[in-house]
């Protein structure tokens, strides 16, 4: 029989497995890992690169001194600029472009790793001595970094129009973004933070002591920390620790969620002081008085008529985070959804109303705003909350939720951010199969056409940033480093001042800006030691699993063999293998040499796209022979994929089955560059591409990846890919019975 063309295109379902992969529609994926379903085409997932150009401008950072003119530096940092306790191994300090590694932290002077010429580069971590002499920089800046996980990066309005500046955290500190660099925010005696690396920071700005003051206020329900805000134009954390009684026998420490509503600062889920005990009010909404919270003595006073009070929910469950629908307070409890709705009555302002008896939030960051809902994640599902329903939306992937890790405090490091640009939500979290600390993957939901996909990265938060300035050919770099790099036009409002850009932190609190159309991935980790007699390399907090691809770059000392020739490792992509703890891992190849610093790791994503299980031929109950398939991909300069395919309901690939000796199956490489026999392709945006397919079953399911060759050939993995549509070519041949 002549063969049939089927087109499959424009891609619109995205990520489904609720059900078999016969049964999903035609242009539905069984799965969708590192790349998404955009505007009716297949995508490889988003890049991203350092905020401030370089790793050491992009890291959380303090400043402990300044070198003289002949490069010494000789310092004790007080244990109240940084604790004794934050030092750890694998943590660095900077002069200019020089990186000196903390290696131990016994007592006594120990000698950094140094990656320049310092003839003495000592630290003792017990004390804080710092001693580097003869250092490449004179008169230079020393800055060290904690590497600790990044907590929140939060928005802080300014005086001027439409600016917003970031304030950023992680587990100790405080610390701002001059739009080059991060720098720390406060040293006084409120600049240092004791909560653990799953208690993320809410904030929130409202009115000060004047109605023209804007301050903004800070929580992360630790009782210690208790509630601090910034008064405008200020960089002093003030604390904020009023009381409730006349009669001073009760305060306010803390709260998980801070709001502002009808003239009041709410604040939720409370820590209060009564007398001399510490007493939790998990289902409490307490508020303070019309106009500034700030007047400790009396704003929030509940036993004096008009001034504060509280309201209780009508349940034990604990309130665990709360967004705005318009005017309307939506407020997600473990199991169950309510409106706090104001009263107008000044005595009483607030009452609960239950929206939802069942559905509920299990963590506190994972909550984003639209104008008509509210999305968040529960224990049963992502959930949308419209003010007067709330109902699961993720029923395409109705268990992928339950895959969610709930040790280490799992839930409560899920995160979401909204990218209001490309139309997309995004929730960070840590995955159950290798039992994480940090998240290990991220949820997309393109709320456009209400479809699902993962990519495979590690990153703590999300955050907004508006760069100060537009971009320019002379900071071209910083957001796209290579020529290939810039793929977006010159107008695009990406490139814009105070455009909303998407930004991470992670784990070793690197910050980078997310970009959708770039291809490669940003360093993201540094490499603490790498052991060339145990072919361990440390490097803190990784998340690395088995299978992982690494690019290292700027590691001093170390070599490789290459064709049989020593070389730098530097530039190279290696496969993580086992063992792996929290902190160490090995890659699969042989290094050599002395370690002295330096090292970086830029993950590299692959792609992982496998289609429905296809069958032309079954609703006449027929097998189908499959000749060829045509793929519409855009044009790129190097780029090649793998494609591999699964007959009838087989889970491995043909390329992998035992074959007949002299069986020839062709290339299984799928390009999107020219190629060589085809004329003009080079100057095509898409160009159809042809992969010849032999078989004849019953279904046939199409598998696209990278290979370990092409993920180590960096002008392939980090290219693009997007995937327009592609056209099947079948006949029916036999009965699919006998």
């Amino acid at each position: 029989m002549p063969l049939k063309s089927y087109l499959i295109g424009p891609q619109q379902e995205g990520l489904e497995n609720d059900v078999k992969p016969f049964f999903i529609p035609e242009d539905a994926y069984f799965s969708l890992e590192d790349a998404y379903i955009w505007r009716g085409r297949i995508r490889k997932r988003f890049g991203y690169s350092l905020i401030g150009g370089t790793d050491l401008n992009s890291r959380f950072r303090i400043n402990v001194g300044t070198t003289d003119g002949a490069g010494v530096l000789a310092t004790v940092i007080p244990a109240g600029t940084i604790p004794f306790a934050t030092y750890a191994v694998g943590q660095i300090f900077s002069l200019g472009t020089e990186v000196f590694t903390i290696t131990t932290i016994a007592a006594g002077l120990q000698i950094l790793l140094d990656t320049g010429a310092a003839t003495v580069k000592q630290f003792d971590a017990s004390n804080g001595t710092l001693n580097i002499t003869n250092a490449l920089s004179p008169n230079t800046d020393v800055f060290f970094y904690p590497s600790l996980p990044v907590m929140g990066l939060l928005l802080r309005e300014e005086s001027t129009l439409n600016k917003e500046t970031v304030i950023g955290f992680d587990t100790r500190f405080s610390y701002t973004f001059n739009g080059t660099s991060w720098s720390r925010l406060d040293t006084g005696a409120l600049a240092l933070w004791t909560g653990s690396n799953s208690q993320f920071f809410w904030s929130c700005n409202y009115r000060g002591s004047l109605p023209s003051i804007t301050n903004f206020y800070v929580t992360n329900y630790v009782r210690a920390d208790g509630i601090r805000y910034l008064v405008q134009s200020t960089s002093v954390w003030v604390q904020l620790t009023p009381q409730l009684d006349s009669g001073a026998t009760r305060f306010l420490q803390s709260c998980r969620i801070l709001l502002p509503f009808k003239d009041r600062l709410v604040a939720f889920n409370t820590l209060e002081l009564e007398g001399v005990t510490d007493r939790t009010y998990v289902n409490r909404c307490r508020y303070s008085q019309n106009g500034d919270p700030t007047a400790v003595a009396t704003a929030w006073l509940d036993d004096v008529s008009g001034r504060g009070g509280f309201v209780d929910a009508p349940t034990s469950e604990q309130i665990i985070t709360a967004k705005f629908i318009k005017d309307h307070l939506v407020v997600y409890f473990e199991r169950s959804t309510w409106e706090l709705i104001y009263t107008g009555n000044q005595a009483f302002p607030f009452r609960w109303q239950q929206i939802n008896s069942e559905l509920g939030c299990e963590s506190t960051f994972s909550v984003v705003g639209f104008d008509t809902a509210v999305l968040g994640i529960g224990n049963v599902g992502v959930h949308d909350c419209n003010g007067v329903n709330v109902a699961r939306i993720d029923e395409k992937i109705p268990d992928e939720v339950f895959n969610i890790h709930n040790g280490n405090d799992g839930p409560e490091r899920v995160y979401g951010i909204r990218d209001y640009f490309n139309e997309l939500v995004y929730w960070t979290f840590p995955d159950a199969t290798n039992n994480p600390i940090f998240p290990t993957r991220v949820l997309l939901y393109n709320y456009r056409n209400s479809t699902w996909a993962f990519f495979n990265d590690s990153f703590t938060c999300f955050g907004y940033y508006q760069k100060l300035s537009d971009l320019t050919w002379a900071t071209i770099p910083t957001k796209y480093p290579t020529w290939a790099d810039w793929n977006t036009p010159w107008g695009s409002p990406l490139n814009q001042a105070a455009f909303p850009d998407i930004i991470v932190g992670n784990q070793q609190g690197f910050v980078s800006i997310i970009n959708n159309d770039l291809a490669k991935n940003s360093q993201s980790l540094y490499i603490a030691n790498m052991d060339a007699a145990t072919q361990v390399i440390t490097c803190i907090n990784h998340n690395l699993v088995a299978g992982n691809f690494i690019l290292i770059e700027e590691a001093v000392g170390i070599t490789i063999i290459v064709d049989n020739v020593v070389v730098p490792i530097n530039g190279y992509v290696f496969q993580v293998i086992a063992p792996i703890t929290a902190n160490t891992f090995k890659i699969d190849e042989t290094f050599a040499g002395t370690y002295a610093g330096g090292g970086k790791i830029t993950r590299i994503s692959n792609i992982g796209i496998k289609t429905k299980q296809f069958n032309p031929g079954t609703p006449i109950g027929q097998q189908t022979k499959f000749a060829y398939v045509d793929f519409l991909i855009d044009r790129t300069p190097n780029g090649e994929v793998t494609l591999e395919y699964l007959i009838d309901t087989d889970s491995a690939s043909i390329f992998g089955d035992d074959l007949d000796p002299g069986t020839l199956l062709g290339d299984s490489r799928l390009f999107s560059k020219p190629e060589t026999n085809q004329l003009g392709q080079n100057k095509q945006q898409q160009i159809w591409h042809r992969y010849y397919v032999q078989a004849q079953s019953s279904f046939i399911q199409l598998f696209i990846f990278m290979n370990i060759d092409q993920m180590k050939d960096l002008t392939m993995s980090q290219q693009p890919f997007t995937l327009h549509a592609f056209i099947i070519y079948a006949a029916p041949t036999g009965r699919l019975i006998g």
